[in-house]
């Protein structure tokens, strides 16, 4: 027992002798901090200046001058933002339907192309071969109905001038066949 009340009186002398040791070095450090502290205010004052921390506070105030309506613009881009993609949504509803009718579409192109496409190419070949021959017959209708017009019309001058000679001949000749009892 006596060696363990000897362990602990050593123990505790250490203990005691570290603690006056942490006692000093504080007292010594506060005492340095003191005598350095008039440096290091007229360094803070210097390093103010040279840093113009003024001018930072007027940008500080500008930024916070600026900020709500930079949030206010963020907060307009971000409603854009969803409307325009509303928008892209829509714009891929549209595109999804068009692609649904694309097989539709080109279905029916298929169609012309295959079906109606060769029979009007056909109806067009055979009016290439028929047009030129009729054409040609109306030319030759319009040329006979000309001279038929002429005709008509040296006839229809002729029956004028000609009419009362023609009247007075058959009129003679009715009256000779009374007369000769025919």
């Amino acid at each position: 027992m006596a060696r363990i009340a000897m362990v602990i009186q050593a123990l505790l002398a250490a203990s005691i002798f570290y603690l006056g040791y942490t006692i000093y070095s504080f007292t010594s450090t506060v005492n340095t901090v003191v005598d350095k502290y008039p440096e290091m205010l007229t360094e803070i004052s210097t390093t103010a200046q040279t840093l113009k921390i003024d001018q930072w506070l007027e940008v500080a105030d500008k930024f916070a001058t600026i900020t709500p309506a930079a949030l206010k613009t963020a907060q307009d881009i971000n409603k854009t933002v969803g409307e325009v993609n509303t928008t892209i949504g829509n714009v891929n509803k549209t595109a999804a339907d068009i692609n649904t009718n694309i097989p539709n579409v080109l279905s029916e192109v298929k169609a012309i192309r295959t079906q109606t496409l060769p029979g009007i190419l056909k109806e067009s070949e055979q009016l290439r071969k028929d047009v030129p021959p009729m054409l040609a017959k109306v030319d030759e209708l319009m040329d006979k109905s000309e001279e038929l017009s002429k005709q008509a019309a040296q006839g229809a001058v002729k029956g004028v001038i000609l009419s009362p000679f023609d009247l007075l001949k058959d009129a003679g000749s009715g009256i000779k066949s009374k007369v000769k009892g025919e």
